[in-house]
């Protein structure tokens, strides 16, 4: 069976695909935004609390908040994320093969006038090793200050022997820490 379209169809069905993609990258864009946010917030909060809070931890409860922590982490960044940056280079891809068939990125193609073309050749490159899109490698970054600080905070909370909370105090004259318990 042989399908016969004309150019003005063609364009239409360009522009309804080109649409899809466009709505599909902000969804995973606002997506991805809404868990980096939220993650480092509650990270934050996390470590802040553990912080502020007379709570104290035995070394195996250090090791298994860690351990879940670290499997959490890792279930959000490497396989997550990951996925959804997958999909969006892929949705890029497509939207930029999209865009030069609809003559985005070609001189001179919707005024005769103009030497550059509606997009920026650069865009060409979205989606691949050659892009320079910093979007998830920002939300990557957020994601590890979030995580170091619980991770540090755990760490750094002090017990002594009999698992009683311990404070650290700098001594300004001395120059040196000396721990006291709070009374």
């Amino acid at each position: 069976m042989s399908l016969s379209i004309n150019d003005e169809q063609k364009v239409n069905i360009l522009m309804s695909a080109l649409d899809e993609r466009y709505a599909s990258l902000r969804v995973i864009r606002e997506r991805v935004q809404s868990i980096g946010i939220w993650s480092l917030g509650l990270l934050i909060t996390a470590s802040g609390w553990v912080i502020q809070s007379d709570v104290s931890f035995s070394f195996t409860q250090k090791v298994m908040l860690l351990t879940g922590l670290f499997i959490a982490f890792y279930a959000l960044r490497f396989r997550y994320l990951e996925d959804l940056e997958r999909g969006f280079k892929k949705q890029q891809q497509v939207a930029v093969r999209l865009e030069k068939a609809l003559g985005m990125y070609e001189p001179n193609f919707f005024d005769k006038n103009e030497e550059d073309p509606i997009y920026p050749r650069a865009w060409q490159d979205a989606g691949n090793k050659d892009g320079n899109g910093k979007f998830f490698q920002s939300t990557h970054l957020l994601l590890y200050v979030g995580f170091l600080a619980l991770v540090t905070s755990i760490v750094l909370t002090c017990t002594d022997h009999n698992g009683s909370r311990q404070y650290q105090h700098f001594d300004n004259t001395h120059y040196f820490y000396q721990s006291y318990e709070q009374t």
